[in-house]
């Protein structure tokens, strides 16, 4: 069986993400978990991109082969494009926004130049999508089919308020360049997706990791869906240009 690699934590000391990196390790070992995506935590995604950055940077040089790193860059920032190719070029594999907290609508042309910058990089961007009228799945869909060159990965899949719109998403709008993360998402509703598209994560330390494996594993046995539990992302963060 392939690794596991989870793809979404966030080792963080602030509100809803008090994880230390050896608590995290400590989590992952026991749940079997040989990598993370690792990104920055609220604060660092709102406004203090460049040290969240650096923090994460940081974090997965000093434990390489378990910690890869996601960055974040608000796209109200002037100068988002180059902060984003210096971040790839010193090591991340992924872009995350947050809609809801930096204060955008996904499908404004605020974040048209951003994401074309990461689709050149071949950089996945995950968006956070749930309980939020900014974080739409839909909005995410309408993205992937603006940006067809950038891979974008849908957070927790709209959970919990957007559930009720994936299978619509899911019958419809299956485009080349959207991927699905299933941290928050529950496991009965999980069965019913496209297994090539999809990406397991935990989103720890709101979620525990062992907790989400374990439910997880009932309706998509690890043992059968490698992809899942870690060969989609794997694929996906080997595409990344970090020269430039």
């Amino acid at each position: 069986m392939s690794s596991i690699i989870d793809g979404y934590c966030t080792p963080g000391t602030e509100r809803e993400t008090p994880l230390a990196p050896d608590d995290l390790l400590r989590q992952m070992d026991e749940a079997g978990i040989a990598q993370a995506v690792i990104a920055p935590e609220d604060r660092e995604i709102v406004i203090d991109n460049d040290d969240g950055n650096r923090r994460i940077l940081a974090l997965a040089t000093q434990h390489p082969g378990r910690f890869l790193p996601a960055c974040s860059i608000n796209p109200w920032r002037r100068d988002a494009c180059d902060a984003l190719g210096q971040t790839v070029r010193d090591g991340a594999k992924m872009l995350v926004l947050a809609p809801a907290l930096q204060g955008f609508i996904p499908t404004d042309e605020l974040t048209d130049d951003l994401l074309d910058a990461a689709g050149v990089l071949k950089l996945p961007v995950y968006v956070h999508t749930g309980p939020h009228a900014h974080g739409g799945p839909t909005q995410v869909v309408l993205l992937a089919e603006r940006h067809p060159r950038t891979p974008f990965i849908v957070g927790h899949c709209g959970t919990t308020d957007h559930a009720w719109d994936m299978p619509t998403i899911f019958r419809r709008h299956m485009a080349a360049n959207l991927w699905f993360e299933l941290s928050f998402v529950r496991p009965w509703g999980a069965a019913t997706l496209p297994t090539d598209k999809l990406i397991f994560g935990t989103s720890a330390p709101r979620n525990d990791p062992v907790f989400e494996l374990k439910q997880l594993d009932q309706y998509l046995p690890i043992a059968e869906h490698a992809d899942v539990y870690g060969g989609n992302l794997a694929r996906l963060i080997a595409e990344v240009r970090h020269a430039g």
